[in-house]
């Protein structure tokens, strides 16, 4: 391609009005919690969940849990200290709540006291959120007690 071309590309992109998307205030991107959503699934692996106690006898429930999934905004910047980059991760999980113990559904004739109910995170709701370092596993399924 010619100069000449080229220069008359980058006129027109000028004088055509073209413009860039507006953006979001940053303090609007960071404090949004619209990609972070709570839904209740049946989970393949658990549906029906059962539980086995030491005799061989079997409780079961169809569960619906609550599941928090989506993404959050994460990002890097620039720091004077070496690796000169700084980190903020969040992921999208549980917050607040309180676990309420709920009966299992079917239980075998005799089956342990132990296994005839569950324990089930309710009331929480799904924020983005920074993973606790005194929590090695944050990814761990804390729905169940």
């Amino acid at each position: 391609m010619s100069p000449n071309y080229l220069f008359l590309v980058f006129v027109f992109f000028i004088f055509s009005g073209v413009r860039a998307a507006p953006k979001k205030p940053r303090s609007e991107i960071l404090t949004s919690n619209e990609t972070c959503l709570m839904r209740h699934m049946h989970i393949p692996a658990m549906n029906p969940l059962v539980r086995k106690d030491e005799n061989g006898k079997t409780c079961r429930i169809h569960l619906t849990t609550p599941v928090c999934r989506g993404y959050c905004r994460t990002y890097e910047h620039g720091t004077h200290v070496f690796p000169h980059r700084a980190q903020k991760s969040v992921i999208c999980m549980h917050d607040g709540g309180h676990y309420e113990e709920i009966p299992m559904e079917e239980c075998d004739e005799g089956a342990d006291a132990k296994i005839r109910t569950i324990r089930v995170l309710k009331d929480s709701r799904c924020v983005c959120k920074a993973c606790e370092k005194s929590r090695s596993k944050c990814m761990r399924n804390s729905l169940f007690k």
